[in-house]
C-alpha cells in the first residue's frame, strides 16, 4: 500500500504548485476570513481502498493453507461536505460527513505449488462522519499548511449479502492528513490528503447464508481484517 500512496502525493503535490505563487502573491486574499468563529463549505475527491488481513492459518480438507491479499487498488469518488469551529489562531475543530463510492479485489491462493488464483470483488460505499483537529501554521500570504487528526464512524452501505467476503457495516476509524489554505479572491481551495485506518476487525466470520465450499473457503482463511482508505480531497471554503 506505501508503493500506492507516492502517486498519490505527487499528484497532491503537482495540484497543489500553483499555492506557491499564490502564496508569493503581492495581493493578500481574505485576510479577515481566518478570524470568523464558524465557516462552512464542500468537498470533492477520490480516494483508494485497501484492507489488511491476518490470516489463521487453518488448513482445508486437502492440507492447504490459503492466503489473501488486495493485489491491486482502483480509484474511488468521494464526495462530503465540511463545518468549521475556529477554536484558536492555530487550530480549528471540523466536522465532515462524506460517502466514499467504491471497490476493491481480494485474492485467495493457496500455499500448494500450482493452485489457482480465486478473486473476488467487494464493493463498499463508506458513510463517514469524522470529527477531527486541524493545527494550522502561520499563515504566509495566501498559503497556510495544516496537519489534522481525529475519529471517525463509517457505515458501509455498499455491501452485499450472498458474495464470498461479507464486511460489517459499521467501524470506527482513526484519520490523520495533511494540506494547506490557498486563499483565493472569492473562496479558500484546501487539498487534503488524511489516511483512515479502520480499528476493529470488519470481517464477518459467522454467517448464515454460506451455501458453498467457495464461501467456507474464504471464511477459515481468515482471523481478522482492518480496512484502510487513503482520501485525496479538493475542499471548497
Amino acid at each position: 500500500m506505501v508503493k500506492k500512496v507516492y502517486p498519490i502525493v505527487l499528484l497532491f503535490l503537482l495540484l497543489a504548485s500553483p499555492g506557491l505563487i499564490i502564496a508569493g502573491s503581492p495581493v493578500r486574499y481574505l485576510p479577515y476570513e481566518d478570524l470568523k468563529l464558524y465557516h462552512f463549505g464542500f468537498f470533492i475527491g477520490m480516494h483508494t481502498q485497501d484492507l489488511h488481513i491476518d490470516h489463521s492459518g487453518m488448513p482445508d480438507d486437502n492440507g492447504a493453507v490459503w492466503y489473501g491479499s488486495v493485489p491491486s487498488y482502483a480509484p474511488g469518488f468521494s464526495v462530503g461536505v465540511l463545518g468549521d469551529y475556529r477554536i484558536a489562531d492555530f487550530l480549528s475543530l471540523r466536522l465532515s460527513p462524506a460517502i466514499h463510492f467504491g471497490t476493491k479485489d481480494l485474492a485467495l491462493v493457496s500455499d500448494q505449488p500450482g493452485s489457482e488464483i480465486i478473486t473476488t470483488s467487494i464493493r463498499s460505499n463508506y458513510i463517514m462522519v469524522p470529527l477531527s483537529i486541524r493545527y494550522r501554521g502561520a499563515r504566509s500570504d495566501n498559503f497556510r499548511p495544516y496537519l489534522m487528526s481525529g475519529l471517525s464512524l463509517g457505515l458501509d452501505a455498499g455491501r452485499r449479502k450472498r458474495q464470498e467476503v461479507l464486511l460489517k457495516a459499521i467501524n470506527y476509524y482513526w484519520e490523520f492528513g495533511f494540506g494547506c489554505d490557498l486563499y483565493l479572491p472569492y473562496f479558500r481551495l484546501v487539498p487534503e490528503i488524511k489516511f483512515c485506518l479502520g480499528l476493529g476487525d470488519v470481517f464477518e466470520h459467522k454467517r448464515s447464508d454460506q451455501g458453498s465450499d467457495a464461501y467456507e473457503r474464504f471464511t477459515n482463511a481468515f482471523d481478522r481484517m482492518t480496512s484502510r482508505l487513503i482520501v485525496l480531497s479538493f475542499q471548497f471554503e
